[in-house]
């Protein structure tokens, strides 16, 4: 009985986050840049990537290897909006797939919800892969890639 109530009560001391692994902390990181962004806020977003990330955003046409590019195609897409113009989310179920305790490949579908003229319009969804590697005791994104969704073939 007394061991029952000692695993009781820690577990109710123990956040849950203690019990993440690094597949919810790679989720986790790819949540605070849809916050960010939904934020508007370019800072928050580029912190999150390494500083030799590689980014292939879903307007770039050039993939960037430094955090110069990183940043301005942020700011181009972000600076001009105010916080909560947009929304941005994952779209359906992330994949994520352990390489080690250090790197985790997430792949998935997000959207970005826009208000024009006063009333919510949603983009079609993109879909994105990432690698998201822990230097020291952080998270950060190591690699990007979003791009529209292509349209299904039309049936024959």
């Amino acid at each position: 009985m007394i061991r029952r109530l000692i695993l009781i009560v820690v577990c109710i001391a123990c956040p849950a986050g203690v019990f993440a692994g690094p597949k919810e902390d790679a989720q986790a990181v790819f949540d605070k840049f849809l916050v960010a962004f939904t934020a508007a806020d370019v800072d928050g977003v580029v912190a999150l990537f390494a500083p030799d990330a590689l980014v292939w955003g879903t307007r770039m046409r050039d993939l960037a290897t430094t955090p110069e590019p990183v940043r301005d195609y942020f700011v181009s897409n972000l600076s001009s909006l105010k916080p909560q113009q947009q929304k941005a989310s994952a779209a359906g179920p992330l994949v994520a797939l352990q390489l080690s305790d250090n790197a985790v490949l997430v792949s998935g579908m997000w959207e970005i919800e826009r208000v024009v003229d006063g009333k919510p319009t949603t983009g079609a969804p993109m879909r994105f892969s990432a690698a998201f590697v822990k230097r020291g005791d952080r998270w950060l994104i190591a690699q990007f890639h979003s791009s529209a969704r292509p349209n299904p073939p039309n049936p024959r």
